[in-house]
C-alpha cells in the first residue's frame, strides 16, 4: 500500500493543481455577462489553461471554427502534460482515453464533412497528443466528401465500421455516430484487464460499467425522445455490455411505449436509488449528475490509482463544454440569465 500511495502522490498532486485553474460558478456567470467574442477570448486567455493556446492570436480575426478548437485542444493540451508526468505503469491507463479521444476526433471531423462545414483543419491540436493517433487528422480534416473520409480510414479498424454504416439505407450522422461509440466501449472492456492491474483495474472497471450503463439509458431516451425510432432499431444502437443495469432491465427500458413510461421505470432502477435522485427532470441533466456523482466517488474508493486523473479529464470535458456553449450564445447575443440556463 505504501508503494501504491508513493507512486500515485506526485501525479496526484499535479492533477490538483491543474483542477485549481478549472473555471467554477462565479466564472461562468462572469462569462455570461460578455457581449462579444473578442470579450470570451480575453477572459480566456486570464486563465493558465487557455493563456497559452490564445496568446500568439488576435482575438478579433479569430472565426468560430478556430476557437472551438483552441478550446478543445485545451483538453489534448491537459492530457499530455499529465502523460508526460506519468510513469510506464500509469500510462497504461490513459491509453484507453486516448482511444477515447481518438474516437471523438474522427466524430468531430465527420461532423463536419457530414454537414459540408470545411472551417475545421485540426492544425491546432497538441503536437505530442496528435503523434500518438492511429489516424491521419491532417488529412481526414481536408476530407470532402463522405466516400474519401471512409477511404482515408482504410488501414484502420474504423473502417470497416463506417463503410458498414454507409452501406445501409440512408444512413444519418447519428448512426456514424452511436456505431463509433460502440466499438471504443466494446474495445475498452475488453482491453481493461490486459492493461490494468489492482486498484487501477477495479477503479476504471466501475468507472467504465456504470458509464455504459448510463450511456445506452440515455440513447434509448433519445432514440424515443427526438429520434421517434421503432424499438426493434434501438436494440441496435445498445453497447453489448450490461454492469450494474441487466439485459432483462434494458430491454423493458427499450420496450417501454412511451416516454413518461420510461421515466416511470427508471425511478427504480439502481442509479436512481443508489446515489439518491429524487426528480428526474430530463435524462441529459441526470446523465451528467450521476456521472460527476460516480466519478467523485470513485476518486474517493481509489484514491491511489488513475481514478483522480480520470476525473479531471471529464471536469475538464464538461468545462470545453460549457466554454463552446458560451461562445454560440454570446454570437447569437443572448441575454446572461439564458447562457445561464444551458449551462445547467
Amino acid at each position: 500500500m505504501s508503494n501504491n500511495l508513493l507512486s500515485y502522490s506526485g501525479i496526484t498532486t499535479k492533477v490538483k493543481a491543474m483542477e485549481s485553474n478549472l473555471f467554477k460558478n462565479e466564472d461562468y456567470v462572469k462569462i455570461s455577462n460578455l457581449e462579444t467574442v473578442p470579450e470570451f477570448i480575453n477572459f480566456l486567455k486570464s486563465n493558465p489553461s487557455y493563456e497559452p493556446l490564445f496568446s500568439g492570436y488576435d482575438e478579433g480575426y479569430l472565426h468560430r471554427g478556430q476557437i472551438e478548437e483552441l478550446i478543445i485542444n485545451s483538453l489534448f493540451d491537459s492530457f499530455s502534460r499529465i502523460y508526460r508526468f506519468c510513469n510506464r505503469e500509469q500510462r497504461k491507463a490513459l491509453i484507453f482515453l486516448s482511444f477515447r479521444f481518438e474516437t471523438n476526433i474522427i466524430k468531430y471531423c465527420l461532423q463536419h464533412v457530414h454537414n459540408q462545414e470545411y472551417e475545421y483543419k485540426g492544425s491546432n491540436f497538441d503536437a505530442f497528443f496528435s503523434k500518438r493517433l492511429k489516424i491521419n487528422l491532417e488529412q481526414l480534416s481536408t476530407s470532402r466528401t463522405m466516400d474519401e473520409f471512409i477511404n482515408i480510414l482504410k488501414d484502420t479498424d474504423y473502417y470497416p465500421i463506417l463503410k458498414a454504416v454507409q452501406n445501409t439505407n440512408n444512413p444519418t450522422l447519428f448512426d456514424y455516430e452511436m456505431q463509433l461509440d460502440i466499438y471504443y466501449f466494446k474495445k475498452a472492456w475488453k482491453l481493461k484487464d490486459k492493461y490494468l492491474k489492482g486498484d487501477s483495474n477495479k477503479a476504471y472497471t466501475e468507472l467504465l460499467g456504470k458509464k455504459i450503463d448510463l450511456l445506452n439509458i440515455l440513447w434509448i431516451y433519445r432514440s424515443k425522445k427526438y429520434y421517434d425510432i421503432d424499438s426493434s432499431k434501438i436494440y441496435s444502437y445498445i453497447i453489448p455490455i450490461s454492469y450494474k443495469i441487466k439485459k432483462k432491465e434494458i430491454t423493458a427500458l427499450i420496450e417501454t411505449n412511451s416516454v413518461d413510461e420510461l421515466i416511470t421505470l427508471m425511478h427504480s432502477s439502481y442509479y436512481v436509488r443508489a446515489y439518491g435522485i429524487t426528480e428526474i427532470n430530463s435524462f441529459e441533466s441526470l446523465y451528467r449528475t450521476l456521472l460527476i456523482k460516480i466519478y467523485k466517488s470513485n476518486k474517493q474508493k481509489y484514491p491511489n490509482s488513475m481514478a483522480p486523473v480520470q476525473q479531471f479529464l471529464y471536469l475538464k470535458e464538461i468545462e470545453i463544454d460549457k466554454l463552446t456553449t458560451v461562445l454560440e450564445c454570446i454570437r447569437y447575443k443572448l441575454q446572461p440569465d439564458e447562457i445561464l440556463s444551458y449551462l445547467q
